[in-house]
């Protein structure tokens, strides 16, 4: 059967109807979109925990076995490894970025990432719990496809202080191997509480 609609012949009943039509397909849509986004979420958000559990288990294990001048290997070698490693796996981009770089090369934080930052550092100062902190935004690219960005915080913890708190927290021997392996490091004068970066994800999107 073919209907025609006109202005005249839709009545007021017939433009409700329609209303309500329109308005469920939109929600139906809205509600794929937000289930997609709600998966992207949990994955990446797993996916940034496997490398922080992981590294961090490392930095104390080397922090056990040979103190803190050992624990710099980890950072220096084994992160960029593991994060290496867990995004061909998860076929993301993983990566760790500070508030001050100690890696000039893979520690500035892009456009997206200072955003993160600049949120969990507002987040710190009101009294969040830093484990409860998350940033994620899906953004259009110039080439019309989609990117799904997440962002979970480091924070500093006591024994972090051994290698990013001031100098004399810092002993002679860690701080001649920081210069030997990052002669434009600003990652110092951190203390306990205090936001250090954060684990930074990007990943296509539908």
């Amino acid at each position: 059967m073919y209907i025609m609609l006109t202005k005249k012949r839709v009545s007021q009943m017939n433009r409700a109807k329609l209303a309500r039509i329109l308005s469920t397909l939109c929600f139906m849509g809205l509600s794929a979109a937000q289930a997609q986004d709600s998966d992207l979420f949990s994955q990446s958000r797993a996916t940034s925990l496997v490398m922080l559990k992981e590294l961090g288990q490392k930095l104390q294990s080397a922090m056990a076995d040979g103190g803190a001048v050992n624990a710099i290997g980890v950072c220096n070698l084994q992160a960029p490894e593991i994060a290496g490693r867990v995004s061909a796996q998860n076929q993301v981009n993983l990566s760790r970025v500070g508030t001050r770089a100690r890696n000039p090369v893979m520690g500035v934080p892009n456009d997206w990432q200072a955003k993160a930052l600049a949120q969990f550092d507002a987040a710190l100062a009101r009294g969040d719990k830093p484990a409860d902190m998350e940033f994620s935004e899906t953004v259009v690219k110039p080439d019309g496809s989609k990117e799904f960005h997440f962002a979970k915080p480091i924070v500093m913890q006591p024994m972090c202080v051994a290698c990013h708190g001031s100098s004399d927290q810092i002993s002679p021997e860690v701080k001649a191997k920081l210069s030997e392996l990052y002669p434009n490091d600003k990652a110092v004068n951190y203390q306990p509480g205090q936001l250090r970066g954060a684990v930074v994800l990007s990943r296509s999107a539908p």
